[in-house]
């Protein structure tokens, strides 16, 4: 008997020190918790270093006023101030009697989102959807529409720009042909209109390349029953392709609803600024870049006027966008 109660209390020896191990180990819980935690911390660092660090200082100078002695804390007039300027401003140098040049300027910047929404968007969901469809020299044209976005933006609307000059572009014949002089494309609004057909010829490439990815990565299981209920393209695209890559049509909506209040290089390029081709960020742009304390302080509060108003449509878009599909999982 003694032999059999050391025997056992030796095994009971040896299991302890494995059960405290077992007890020391983490649980599958909060091993999750600890990988999410530390893929989360370099974007959430990236976010806190390089936006609110940077752009806290033009918050708090949207609450000033600057001078050429210093920056001086006012509260919301600056704000005020240059809400009533961009609202209520009856300075008109566009040749149209009806636009003032804020309204211009607002106009310019909302068309990019319309643009995006209405015409890149749609164009290409339709071109990547025919590209799909093993059609020839498929993958040429995902290329050709492609180039724009891996050529740097200064020699893109170079090329752009040179395409209508007189004598020299190509596409110069057809603008004669059609009885538009050369002075008519530097005043609104066709100057403005040459800027939004850059923008939708440059960024196409970059739409069809997200819409193809997502278009490829619908089962083909799906599209062979959808043959053999007899659907046609037509059918297929509306029924089948629109409702699976609907999160990447929102993201796109979303992105481009974003260059309200962020494109300007391409104006800036083009014309200049020329033609009352302005937009937000060009003004705002323009304003930073001169290094007067009171401009930068009215660029602050125009930034933070304009975003406290177009974020929350942002906002509401995504979400009314959302509920026609219910989230997608292949």
């Amino acid at each position: 008997m003694e032999k059999i109660i050391n025997i056992d209390s030796a095994e009971i020896v040896r299991e302890e020190p494995n059960k405290v191990k077992a007890k020391k180990r983490l649980s599958k819980k909060w091993r999750d918790y600890i990988f999410i935690f530390v893929m989360l911390l370099y974007p959430i660092a990236q976010f806190v270093f390089t936006w609110s660090f940077v752009n806290i200082k033009s918050v708090l100078l949207a609450f000033q006023e600057g001078s050429v002695y210093g920056y001086t804390w006012v509260g919301f007039d600056t704000i005020s101030k240059v809400f009533y300027e961009s609202f209520n401003s009856y300075r008109n140098t566009t040749g149209v009697s009806w636009l003032n040049d804020s309204a211009v300027i607002i106009l310019n910047s909302v068309g990019f989102a319309f643009i995006t929404i209405f015409i890149s968007l749609p164009l290409s969901v339709l071109f990547s959807f025919f590209l799909s469809k093993k059609m020839p020299l498929a993958n040429v044209f995902r290329v050709i529409f492609f180039l724009p976005n891996i050529i740097p933006v200064v020699a893109l609307t170079f090329a752009f720009k040179m395409a209508y000059q007189p004598e020299v572009g190509y596409l110069y014949p057809l603008i004669k042909a059609l009885g538009i002089s050369e002075t008519s494309l530097n005043t609104y609004p066709l100057s403005q209109l040459l800027v939004y057909g850059y923008c939708i010829w440059a960024g196409l490439g970059y739409n069809i390349i997200l819409l193809s990815g997502a278009i490829g990565r619908i089962p083909k299981e799906l599209l062979e029953s959808a043959k053999i209920d007899n659907c046609g393209y037509f059918k297929e695209f509306i029924h089948v392709v629109i409702p699976m890559i609907w999160p990447t049509i929102v993201t796109l909506v979303i992105l481009g609803m974003t260059n309200v209040l962020t494109l300007y290089l391409q104006p800036l390029f083009l014309t200049n600024g020329e033609g009352n081709t302005w937009t937000i960020s060009l003004e705002i742009w323009e304003s930073v870049s001169t290094s007067n304390p009171k401009a930068l302080c009215e660029a602050a509060a125009k930034g933070l006027i304009f975003s406290a108003i177009w974020s929350p449509v942002i906002m509401l878009t995504r979400h009314f966008m959302s509920k026609p599909f219910s989230e997608v999982n292949y």
